[in-house]
């Protein structure tokens, strides 16, 4: 098994969660979008203490990622039902296993190459293989507030890729 390179293999537990639903970038981030609703709701989301529990991930196929529909979720509170919810989902996020690395949201070479790194150590992996969910796999950022990424000059992106266990062959 080759070294992480920078990168981590992270487990994420199965949490409930509002979800935008598919949607575009425009109706995730534009004005009266899901983005300002979580920003109004924000009793309804968990807090955290270091990590933001909130994920993105594309929907369809790779040649629509960045232009197509989108699932935005927020790890909601555990007192929150789906008439809190509304207009949105309260969903049951299942969890698993992502290899999870961080780029510069700002410059899509360090992007490409991020991922590009991330996919080779899948498949030199003899553990894991590239999962079934989400299959374009997901990101969050790390600072959603900004301040560090203000100082560094840099939108410092997660990317989550999911993972599951290679099968052993007459084992």
């Amino acid at each position: 098994m080759s070294k992480l390179r920078n990168m981590r293999v992270i487990e994420i537990p199965r949490f409930r969660a509002i979800s935008s639903g598919p949607m575009s970038f425009a109706e995730l981030f534009g004005e009266g979008g899901f983005c300002e609703w979580v920003r109004a709701n924000g009793r309804l989301m968990l807090k955290h203490i270091y990590d933001e529990p909130s994920f993105l991930w594309h929907e369809g196929s790779p040649e629509t990622y960045g232009k197509g529909m989108n699932v935005w979720i927020h790890a909601a509170n555990d007192f929150v039902t789906s008439a809190d919810a509304a207009p949105y989902g309260l969903i049951e996020f299942p969890g698993g296993v992502f290899l999870v690395a961080t780029a510069d949201e700002k410059d899509d070479k360090d992007l490409n190459e991020t991922v590009d790194d991330m996919m080779r150590w899948i498949k030199e992996s003899e553990v894991f293989e590239y999962g079934g969910f989400p299959k374009s796999g997901m990101c969050n950022m790390a600072n959603p507030d900004g301040v560090a990424d203000t100082a560094l000059g840099i939108a410092q992106q997660q990317i989550f890729l999911p993972l599951k266990f290679r099968e052993r062959g007459g084992e």
